[in-house]
């Protein structure tokens, strides 16, 4: 928000910012709708292309979903701004490096009912234990293609909306 002031007093007035908004919803399945909140303009951004647009930033959403539960992007451990960063900048690297080894590991066709890829949660934990100097260079490779999950394609999970509350600081104060 540069449009408002960066500083003000609570004797200052108060400043009001509209925005306007449209409520889209379009079928993503047969028995399934989804309903998107946008400020984008309905003549260059119809239902349909909105749902092209939705379909295309699933990767963008697993990729969150990683950093938050998986690299542990859920807490902070800092209260300043400099050390949120630091600790998104960490575990942003962390998730690159992790890629980029996983990129590298090759796994042995074998006649399977599935295709298999990496456990991203063990290799992430290889990956650091390798960092700290736990973990020897070469064997972080092979370590981490012996750790792999069946591609079981079609498979829906039910969302659950459960809400928690934000963790405090208080383990500090002992």
């Amino acid at each position: 928000f540069d449009f408002l002031p960066q500083k003000s007093k609570k004797t200052d007035p108060t400043e009001f910012y509209s925005l306007d908004f449209r409520i889209v919803r379009f079928p993503v399945s047969e028995d399934k709708e989804v309903t998107v909140v946008t400020d984008l303009n309905k003549s260059s951004y119809p239902a349909w292309k909105l749902k092209e647009l939705y379909h295309l930033r699933w990767g963008i959403e697993t990729a969150f979903r990683t950093l938050k539960h998986t690299l542990g992007l859920l807490n902070f451990h800092s209260k300043k701004i400099v050390g949120i960063l630091q600790e998104i900048y960490a575990k942003l690297i962390m998730y690159n490096f992790t890629q980029m080894i996983i990129n590298h590991v090759s796994l042995q066709e074998r006649d399977r009912s599935y295709q298999y890829k990496v456990n991203f949660t063990v290799a992430v934990r290889l990956c650091r234990s390798f960092i700290r100097g736990k973990a020897p260079p070469k064997e972080l490779e092979s370590c981490i293609s012996q750790n792999i999950l069946p591609i079981r394609n079609g498979r829906h999970h039910k969302r659950s909306s459960s809400r928690r509350k934000p963790p405090g600081f208080n383990y500090r104060i002992t």
